[in-house]
């Protein structure tokens, strides 16, 4: 029979639980990862009730943390911040390791507070024809010779007919080499902007509400299905748009395509780009979450060349430049201060 017994405060179910959590609340878990986490969770009972115990555990650390950096009132917290007080005798060293896996997990549980278009936009994957994982990239030649290369964490959905050639970028970002053709067009749906190809090759990055173009080889027609009666504007080589759902539609202006498309190189070029936008670049290629806890950190210009393949290693070489901290409580969760 499955052992029903619940976990006492020095179960090592506990820490299994709250590893558990932070992994599938990262943002970057895989399906068989989800799936191996319902396995875990069903063996017993026990199992069970760990899982539960870490989720209550995660709460009650996401208010110490809230009001330790100024976010709750200390009134808010009472009876929360003696975490370890009532625990038996000879616990206290599974305490502290079990408080660090909590205040793991509450983290990321509170950027996912703050994230729900994150959740929303990973139940439109199901309808995704090719995908990539975190760190992951593919190659894809299309029916009619065109080749999308996915970026990492990338999802896209190819709709062709005999009258148009469609693909729709769910998440992430993919390049586009398109092969002319008269009688169809190629459109890149991208949430509420649609990109038409007028000649050769073009990136698209999606994240959440916010979409980029950035065209590397003749031009593109991009428009706005928002319904904000915007005229579509042309982009040309060397030239980017980027549309929010708060702004809009912006004006094509003239970047460095090498570098934006040099993660087709496994590169990652950054010139006087701040801390914070570097980090999620960073992100994006790593499980987990990267955090910077400290505000003034954020603006902090970083310029360099960097390896997609070793985003730890760029973020290192990073921490050594500007001479700042960080505090890695788990393989997934790393906080700059």
């Amino acid at each position: 029979m499955p052992d029903s017994t619940p976990p006492d405060a020095s179960s090592p179910l506990i820490d299994e639980a709250l590893a558990w959590l932070v992994r599938i609340h990262s943002g970057h878990a895989s399906d068989e990862e989800r799936l191996a986490c319902t396995a875990w969770r069903t063996q017993s009972s026990a199992h069970q009730f760990a899982y539960t115990s870490a989720h209550q555990l995660a709460y009650t650390e996401a208010e110490i943390l809230w009001r330790d950096i100024g976010l709750l009132p200390n009134g808010d917290c009472a009876g929360s911040a003696d975490l370890t007080a009532s625990m038996p005798h000879g616990t206290l060293p599974h305490a502290r390791r079990t408080i660090k896996w909590g205040l793991a997990a509450c983290v990321v549980l509170a950027a996912g507070w703050l994230s729900w278009g994150i959740v929303q936009e990973r139940l439109d994957l199901a309808s995704a024809d090719y995908r990539t994982a975190v760190g992951e990239q593919r190659h894809v030649k299309l029916e009619d010779g065109s080749r999308i290369h996915l970026n990492t964490d990338t999802a896209v959905a190819v709709a062709f007919t005999p009258q148009q050639r469609t693909i729709r970028l769910l998440t992430g970002e993919a390049s586009f080499t398109v092969t002319p053709e008269t009688v169809r067009p190629f459109t890149v749906q991208s949430g509420d902007v649609s990109t038409r190809a007028l000649g050769t090759s073009f990136l698209v990055q999606r994240h959440q509400d916010a979409v980029t173009v950035t065209v590397t080889e003749h031009a593109v027609q991009v428009s706005a299905t928002d319904g904000r009666q915007v005229p579509a504007t042309v982009v040309r080589q060397s030239e980017q748009i980027s549309y929010s759902t708060e702004a809009g539609l912006g004006m094509a202006h003239a970047v460095d395509a090498n570098a934006i498309a040099a993660w087709q190189r496994g590169k990652m070029i950054f010139e006087a780009q701040p801390l914070a936008a570097v980090v999620e670049e960073l992100n994006r290629y790593r499980a987990g979450r990267i955090m910077i806890l400290n505000p003034a950190l954020r603006s902090l210009n970083v310029t360099g060349v960097f390896d997609i393949g070793d985003p730890d290693a760029a973020l290192r070489m990073i921490e050594q430049t500007l001479r700042i901290h960080d505090t890695t409580l788990t393989p997934y969760l790393v906080l700059l201060h």
